[in-house]
């Protein structure tokens, strides 16, 4: 199974960075979709007065 030189998940090298990449783009978005609809909704009605 293992022994043809293939990876565990049966993916070739290329297809596991191209499944990386594409994963890698999605958390980001989701990390900045959040990150500006808090600040949008800070410069709309601010919590903190730094």
């Amino acid at each position: 199974m293992a022994s043809d030189g293939g990876t565990p998940s049966g993916l070739t090298h290329g297809e596991a960075q191209e499944i990386h990449r594409y994963f890698v783009k999605s958390a980001i978005a989701m990390s900045l979709l959040p990150f500006l609809a808090h600040i949008s909704m800070w410069m709309y009605k601010p919590w903190l007065a730094f």
